[in-house]
């Protein structure tokens, strides 16, 4: 199943950028966990929430993060924008969603193909 960037579900957005960091990963009630010994042995993954996780990916990609403010009628609503080379922009509503969007999009374009992910 194709899914757009924008789109993804957090756990979706952690195990991608597991994959992309070149770890072991899976999906579990709705958790991303990478394999972290030879005895199979698994913790939470989590760059999206996580900033111990993300920020190293943050600073080595050059990702620069923006708050900005979305008006609609009586609401005004916060949200994060991330840049990522001048031509990618992901939105998120934290810092940590929107950059790691943005390092999906960079590695994988606006739209990613969730089966051919899990099976490889």
């Amino acid at each position: 199943m194709k899914k757009l960037v924008k789109d993804l579900e957090l756990h979706e957005i952690d195990y991608i950028m597991a994959k992309a960091e070149g770890l072991d990963a899976i999906i579990s009630d709705n958790v991303c966990r990478i394999r972290v010994n030879e005895d199979w042995k698994f913790e939470d993954y989590s760059p999206t929430t996580n900033p111990t996780q993300s920020w190293p990916i943050i600073e080595r990609e050059g990702i620069c993060l923006n708050i900005g403010m979305l008006s609609h009628e009586d609401n005004s609503v916060l949200f994060w924008n991330s840049t990522f080379d001048d031509s990618i922009l992901q939105c998120g509503k934290t810092s940590l969603e929107a950059a790691m969007r943005c390092y999906v999009a960079s590695k994988f374009g606006d739209e990613v193909d969730m089966d051919n992910l899990i099976n490889k």
